[in-house]
Parts: C-alpha cells; structure tokens; sequence
C-alpha cells in the first residue's frame, strides 16, 4: 500500500520480476514478504528519498551538463535549489544516507555519479561543520566536477582509464582542464567551485594530477570531492569491475587515508557512512537471517535487525527486531549480498585502479 492508501499489490500475490521493477519505479526499496500468519508486510514508502526525487536531481545534472555540451547559457537556478534542499534534509535526517544513494549501474552513469557524489561531499561538510554557504559550493563542485568529460573524444568517453591506450590516458587527465574551460563561462560559479572541480584528483601526497599538488595546498572542497567520487565508484562498480561492498570500501579509504587522502576527512567521511545499509540482508552468529531496519551512525556495526529466517533456514512464524546494541552476544558475520566470487583480491585491484585513476 502506498503512502496515499492505494493498494499496490494484493496479499497472496507470487512475486514476477515485472512486478519488483513496477514497486522499484514507484521509490520502494525495501520488501518484507511473510507467511500469511505474519500479518505485518513493512517497505519503505516513497518519501523525500524514494526515486521521484533521485530522478529529478539526476534530470537536473543531465539537463546543466547537455546545456553545457552544446554550448548554450546554462542557469544553475535548478541545480542550486535542488543542492539546497538535499541539504536540509540531509541535515535533518543523516541516518538514511545509504537509502538516497542511487547504486544500480545503468546508462547515464554520469549523472547518476554526480548525484551520489554530491550527497556523500555533503554529508561529510556536514560531518566538518561547514555552514550553508560553504555546503552550497561544495555541493554545486559536486554536482559539476565531471563536466569536462563531455569534451572527450568519442573512443575516450567509450571506454574506462583501464583500456586506454597511453594517448588516450593523457587526454583522459585533462579533464580537469576541460571543467575549468567550461565552467568558467558561467559567472555565477564561484573561483571556490572552479578550484574543487580542477583539482579533485590531486592526491595528499602529490601523486594525483592536473598539477600534482601535495596535502593542503589543495582545496579542502576538492580533498571531500576526490573521497566521495572514489567510494562512490567503489560501491556502485563499473561494468569492467564489480561493485566493492560498503565495508570493503570504507576500509579502502581507511587504508588510503594519509597517503591519498586528508586523514582527518577520510575519518569524517567513514563517520557518516553506514556500514549496513537499510534493507540490506545480513546472517548472524546463530545462523539467523535478518534485513537491517535501522542504523544509529554513532553505532554502525550494531543495527537493528528484522529476523527473516531461524537457525534451520525456515521462516519464522512471528516478527522478531533485534537491537544488536541490546543483544551483544548477537553479531553480524555475513553481508549475504556479496557476490560469492568478490574477494580481497578484488578489493586490492579497487584500492589501485580507483584512487590512481
């Protein structure tokens, strides 16, 4: 049922793939399916986070970035408001973080990328106590800090760093140039957004480009930017590289934190960033399974759990919630969404490719 009390689905209904992608387009993410004598079927109802607002934020980034490919005016009016508002409700709600990120990989990554970005960028200003104005230029940089790639060459914008050929690698890394081209067109974006989207892939120790600048000679819009857009690649995956799970990618970044990356940022982003995301399934020590309900961010690696299945694999004939705060003898061993053939390897070649690219 929908928030408005519009029956969605009928009880007793056997669930087609048609019908999950018809629930997926309505802004549910999150299904809780039982045996009849559970009476409760809970899902999360589309609201600020469901996927009306995702696509408008990501209509708003195609319609700034096609505007800016063929070289019209480009009023950043829309994009500004729509920054706006997912400040104030990222302020307002930090916990449901994962829930506005948009994970699935499809056409239009980029924009896609830029949204997410722009959220993680501003969830960690928030973290650093930024005030509005500064969250409205680091969320904008975010938002825009890929635009010079709409320059690239036809076989560049095809193809991903790993398969270039070195040529083809050197125009890739001047994109950054490409942004600070295009954006300095636009007289309402500020020398503050024109530096984080030219330099966020410098490195703290020096090693990233277009200039190869060193620990806070770079912007510290840029330093949030950079730690955002390779976590972001991390959890979504490209389509040469599978997706690295949340855990996997915050250590990535924990281990890069000081060579990379500003330590302290790195410490700011990990803080905001939940472990298990809401409506994800996970298994517990005693071998029950469950769907993670909620998580409290000063409390990340103990949720509160939906018990989906009992030791012996058999649903459950009642709703059980564990507050693994509560029940300490209970912990979580296993994120049963890991794909079975994802490893530390993977997560190696992950740490390299992302940040070095």
């Amino acid at each position: 049922m929908s928030a408005d009390g519009t029956v969605l689905l009928h009880e007793g209904i056997v669930m087609k793939e048609r019908y999950i992608e018809y629930l997926r387009n309505k802004g549910f993410t999150s299904l809780f399916v039982g045996e009849p004598q559970i009476q409760e079927i809970i899902a999360l109802e589309e609201d600020f986070y469901g996927s009306k607002y995702k696509k408008e934020a990501i209509g708003a980034a195609r319609d700034a970035i096609h505007h800016f490919s063929v070289g019209k005016g480009v009023n950043l009016n829309k994009v500004k408001s729509l920054v706006s508002e997912w400040i104030n409700q990222l302020g307002e709600k930090p916990e449901n973080m994962m829930n506005l990120l948009d994970i699935r990989r499809k056409k239009g990554y980029m924009f896609s990328h830029a949204v997410n970005t722009c959220i993680l960028s501003i969830m960690t200003g928030i973290a650093m106590g930024y005030d509005a104005k500064q969250l409205d230029e680091l969320g904008l940089a975010a938002i825009l800090h890929d635009v010079g790639k709409i320059k690239f060459s036809k076989n560049v914008a095809r193809q991903f760093p790993g398969y270039l050929t070195r040529r083809e690698k050197e125009e890739y890394k001047r994109h950054p140039f490409y942004s600070l081209e295009i954006l300095r067109r636009n007289n309402t974006v500020s020398v503050n957004v024109l530096n984080a989207c030219f330099q966020h892939h410098e490195r703290w120790n020096g090693s990233g480009y277009p200039m190869g600048l060193k620990g806070d000679s770079i912007s510290e819009y840029a330093q949030i930017i950079s730690i955002a857009d390779v976590y972001e690649r991390l959890i979504v995956g490209m389509p040469h590289r599978l997706p690295t799970p949340v855990y996997y990618a915050a250590a990535i970044l924990s281990k890069a934190a000081g060579e990379y990356f500003n330590p302290v940022i790195v410490d700011k982003f990990n803080q905001n960033v939940a472990i298990y995301p809401i409506g994800k399934t996970v298994r517990l020590n005693n071998q029950q399974s469950g769907v993670i309900l909620g998580v409290d961010l000063k409390n990340k690696t103990t949720p509160v759990v939906r018990i989906t299945s009992s030791q012996d694999e058999q649903d459950i004939d009642r709703i059980v919630e564990l507050d693994l705060i509560k029940t300490p003898e209970l912990f979580i061993v296993d994120f049963e969404e890991i794909p079975p053939s994802y490893s530390q390897v993977h997560a190696d070649q992950a740490y390299i490719s992302h940040i070095k690219e």
